[in-house]
């Protein structure tokens, strides 16, 4: 296995700050706020929802050590980051998390697999909104080219409210993020332009057109139906395929059943998939537009480890991308929304 690399949550993100705790904004009831804290044995967590002591340790399938090809270890959350054969896609490679202890970092020649005692840390515990690692490098395009390509595409009726970006180093819903930015960037020249309280605009958000209510607060947000350069197409360099930015490629869909219809896949998925897609947001300069970076794989929910040897995590790719893959032949690009 590739010597691990040690990594902050930091470069999951950006390069120049650690993050330590993730917030939303307080008035949305979608998800709590996010609080951990590193102890010698175990990482705590504390939301608004969720009593830790009902979190039930996570199961999937069970890799072995010395099969894993690469990886990271997040000493901030003492987790390891792993990729290596797949138990269920046959023939890839499947994204696998474990326990890190670095108690026999001093002992090089430790055989991992052989080790049944455990260290100082006994379990984690990893909050929902939680950055694992980042999904890939790569450029948008309005081709679909392969099975790991994300489509930057938001059509929930209220995706203002209930999806999560990373902008400015920080969680948050894409609501929050499109009104930062009208904040600082479209607010004064709408109203330079008009008095009306409701602005739209193609250049708020990539690729879709955004309606903002001064007033209210509301904000509507919807597919710009003739652009179609949406889709992210990871390119990610050799050197580079074990990095803590571009292990989530990596990670399988764990919910697909080709018996299943649409409702049991979801029910699959909440059951199976304990990480998701959350885009990462940045400003640009010239134009104000909120443009997408890349893909952060986060945790879905809370979820508790006490597992030293890998297991295998997913994440939800949406049910129209099995359904195109069963009638067409071929997959559509993952949706994290």
């Amino acid at each position: 296995m590739q010597l691990l690399s040690y990594v902050a949550l930091a470069l999951i993100i950006d390069t120049t700050v650690i993050i330590h705790a993730f917030s939303f904004h307080q008035n949305n009831p979608y998800v709590p706020s996010i609080i951990f804290d590193r102890t010698r044995t175990f990482l705590s967590c504390s939301t608004s929802t969720t009593d830790i002591t009902s979190i039930e340790p996570y199961v999937g399938p069970v890799g072995n050590i010395a099969d894993m090809e690469g990886g990271i270890a997040v000493e901030e959350l003492a987790l390891n980051v792993l990729t290596g054969p797949s138990l269920v896609a046959s023939g890839g490679r499947g994204l696998f998390l474990c326990i890190y202890d670095d108690e026999g970092d001093d002992d090089d020649d430790e055989d991992y697999s052989n080790n049944t005692e455990g260290g100082a840390v006994e379990e984690i515990i990893i909050p929902q909104g939680t950055p694992i690692c980042g999904y890939a490098r790569g450029y948008f395009t309005d081709q679909q080219e392969g099975d790991k390509s994300v489509g930057f595409l938001f059509n929930k009726e209220n995706s203002a409210n209930v999806t999560a970006v990373f902008y400015n180093q920080t969680l948050m819903t894409l609501g929050d993020a499109v009104w930062s930015v009208y904040n600082e960037e479209w607010r004064a020249r709408a109203a330079e332009e008009n008095n009306n309280t409701d602005d739209s605009s193609n250049n708020l958000l990539f690729g879709h057109t955004v309606k903002v209510n001064a007033e209210t607060g509301d904000i509507e947000i919807k597919a710009d139906q003739e652009f179609h350069s949406r889709i992210f197409i990871p390119d990610t360099p050799e050197e580079s395929q074990f990095a803590a930015t571009s292990l989530g490629v990596y990670a399988n869909d764990l919910a697909y059943d080709p018996n299943s219809n649409e409702t049991q896949y979801f029910i699959n998925s909440e059951k199976n998939n304990i990480l998701e897609l959350v885009w990462r947001l940045a400003k640009d300069e010239i134009t104000g537009t909120l443009v997408p970076t890349w893909p952060v794989v986060v945790a879905r929910q809370d979820f508790r480890l006490l597992n030293t040897i890998p297991m295998e995590v997913g994440l939800q790719y949406g049910y129209n991308y099995w359904n195109a893959v069963a009638k067409e032949g071929t997959s559509k690009y993952i949706l994290s929304d």
